[in-house]
């Protein structure tokens, strides 16, 4: 990778370049180096394998420039390079952009920045720069112990039981600097997390356990031994489980669950741009109530327990809280500059935002990133609106304990997966498919285990957040494949959620 001397010494000369251009009005340069680790899970009991397979290593370096002409305010363009960070590669770039510019009646210009922003660089932690050995260490951990608990706790006497460990460990570490017209300074800022997920197949038993951990930090790697142990207990207890038939269900859905619900169906509706494009799943409803009135739903990139860390946005500003949802009310949404400007500038502004939001908001523009697939900010990315650290707090949460009593009889779901909106996000309604870690409950009690894939999840979002029958107090970290935000939010209990069955229905159920 390269060093943040070496991104914020080509934005300065780039910059300074840039500035001597007579046809130019703005100009912007971002530059990025960007590198994610990946160490994949590879166990088959049955058949020969690797155990963990060799580090895979994607980097990308370069930078991307966006400019403003004279001649016409709305005129723009933008370009990037891979690689050559060289004054001569930013003539090439600049020519390229400059045969490519467009008009466009919505551009507000480019964003105004704060004179000074202090130390703009975050901590990013020792993980910024922890070996390669360190990602096979750890993989290597949760393999010995996914083996060690299957030793210990399998059933005796089980042939060719087709154990299968699979998952990954993936560290994403990545730099910026940024320069522009509207900013009086170089602007720069790095940060490191990793991601781990671990899958225990065991086709004997027709049982499958999963596990799931994120972190940023060299101590938070050192303890993911205990993954693999967890997702093969995990899948022991969950043996030859039971399809129950299709039905209206009292639920308690688990962290993960709730997560990915806040991740394809919520998080996606609370931007400015679904608003403007009249696509979320609350139009016409900011200000007023979308959740349970004990639901607080935030996004914080500089939160503690968060593994997201960045101090500013890929358009230079200040990275901060944004409060989404307090006491089940939508007062905020996420957005960058562009969207924030183009739903205030809005004719139809008061009817895609409702009748319940007041006349002159304005929508912080501060989650603005350029990203990539796996979630590091790269330069070929144009700037779009994300969240990083997800935080779905409630008031009068419960313990887990009372959590299970309040669910009596029904079912917990532990994992969900091809979660995705049906009718179109703006609906509201969404399809899953509970794929592992549940159970059947009675008397608040687990009483047996669900089979893998056995039960779809048809719903609308009132129905899963709009009337909670109990919450917990706990935030628990939860992680959604692909996904570049982390997500720490409580289970909870939602009566009367229709479920359908996948295959023939055996066993008990209720409908």
């Amino acid at each position: 990778m390269l060093s943040l001397r070496e991104l914020r010494s080509f934005a300065r000369e780039s910059a300074s370049m840039l500035a001597r251009q007579k046809d130019l009005a703005d100009f912007e340069i971002y530059c990025s180096s960007g590198q994610e680790l990946i160490a994949r899970l590879n166990y088959t009991s049955d058949i020969p394998s690797r155990g963990v397979e060799e580090v895979k290593s994607s980097d990308a370096d370069g930078f991307a420039i966006r400019v403003v002409f004279r001649r016409d305010a709305r005129e723009s363009a933008t370009a990037s390079e891979a690689g050559d960070l060289s004054l001569e590669s930013l003539r090439r770039t600049l020519d390229r952009a400059r045969r490519q510019a467009v008009v466009d009646p919505h551009f507000p210009g480019l964003p105004n920045g704060p004179k000074a922003l202090g130390d703009a660089t975050v901590h990013p932690g020792d993980l910024m720069r922890a070996p390669d050995a360190a990602i096979v260490e750890a993989a290597w951990k949760i393999v010995r112990s996914a083996l060690n608990a299957f030793a210990r706790n399998a059933p005796s006497g089980l042939s060719m039981p087709g154990l299968i460990i699979g998952g990954d460990v993936t560290l994403l570490r990545d730099r910026i600097a940024l320069a522009g017209s509207r900013f009086p300074d170089i602007r720069t800022d790095e940060s490191a997390h990793f991601r781990s997920s671990v899958t225990a197949l065991i086709e004997a038993l027709d049982a499958k356990g999963t596990a799931s951990v994120l972190g940023n930090s060299r101590d938070d790697l050192g303890r993911l031994a205990s993954l693999g142990a967890r997702a093969v207990n995990g899948a022991l207890k969950l043996r030859h489980g039971q399809r129950p038939s299709s039905g209206i269900y009292r639920v308690m859905l688990g962290p993960q669950p709730v997560a990915e619900v806040l991740n394809y169906m919520v998080i996606p509706s609370l931007t400015a741009g679904a608003f403007h494009a009249a696509s979320s799943a609350y139009q016409g409803r900011f200000g007023a109530s979308v959740m349970d009135s004990r639901l607080n739903l935030i996004d914080d990139p500089q939160a503690g327990p968060g593994a997201v860390h960045r101090r500013i946005s890929c358009e230079g500003l200040p990275a901060r809280r944004v409060e989404l949802v307090r006491d089940g009310r939508l007062i905020g949404l996420l957005s960058n500059f562009y969207d924030a400007h183009r739903l205030i500038a809005d004719e139809d502004r008061r009817d895609k935002l409702g009748p319940q939001a007041e006349p002159g908001i304005e929508f912080a523009t501060v989650n603005g990133y350029r990203l990539g697939d796996g979630g590091g900010r790269r330069f070929d990315a144009n700037p779009g609106t994300a969240a990083t650290n997800v935080f779905m707090r409630a008031r009068g949460g419960v313990n887990e304990r009372a959590l299970h009593k309040a669910l009596g009889d029904g079912i917990y779901v532990g994992r969900i997966w091809y979660t995705y909106p049906i009718n179109g996000q703006r609906a509201g309604d969404f399809t899953c498919t509970i794929t592992g870690d549940s159970w059947l409950v009675k008397r608040g009690q687990l009483v047996a285990p669900l089979a893998p894939n056995c039960l779809r999840i048809n719903a609308t979002l009132d129905q899963v957040f709009g009337a909670l029958v109990a919450v917990g107090n706990r935030c628990c970290p939860a992680q959604v494949w692909g996904s570049p935000e982390a997500y720490y939010v409580p289970a909870i209990v939602v009566d009367a959620l229709p479920l359908s069955a996948i295959g023939p229905a055996v066993g008990p159920g209720s409908g």
